[in-house]
């Protein structure tokens, strides 16, 4: 299991990204929150800007399946998307989600058998 971590520039891009998790079953939920974020431009001054965070638990094996789908449904988005994996969980929530997420891929073999 992994805790993956997306910045997207504003809350709409992140409202959306967080139903395109849900909806392909990567995830059982997804939580947001605004950070500020600080960078140097060209010149060497300081730039401060809002990013949004999205995070979610889901299975590692998902990863690169998650940044396709992204890519795919968000084409003129740049993603800074990365993960942590988990070394520790509550039993009960492993299970729901061994059980619950299954991703995008699976769900349309599913529905072509």
């Amino acid at each position: 299991m992994i805790i993956v971590k997306l910045l997207v520039g504003h809350k709409a891009q992140g409202d959306a990204v967080a139903n395109s998790i849900l909806r392909n079953q990567f995830a059982l939920n997804v939580f947001s929150s605004s950070f500020d974020s600080y960078r140097l431009n060209s010149v060497n001054a300081t730039e401060h800007t809002k990013v949004y965070v999205i995070q979610f638990v889901t299975k590692s094996l998902l990863f690169n399946e998650i940044e396709e789908s992204l890519k795919k449904e968000f084409p003129q988005t740049d993603f800074y998307i990365c993960a942590t994996p988990i070394v520790h969980m509550a039993i009960n929530l492993h299970n729901k989600i061994k059980e619950r997420v299954i991703g995008i891929k699976l769900m349309e073999k599913e529905s072509n058998d």
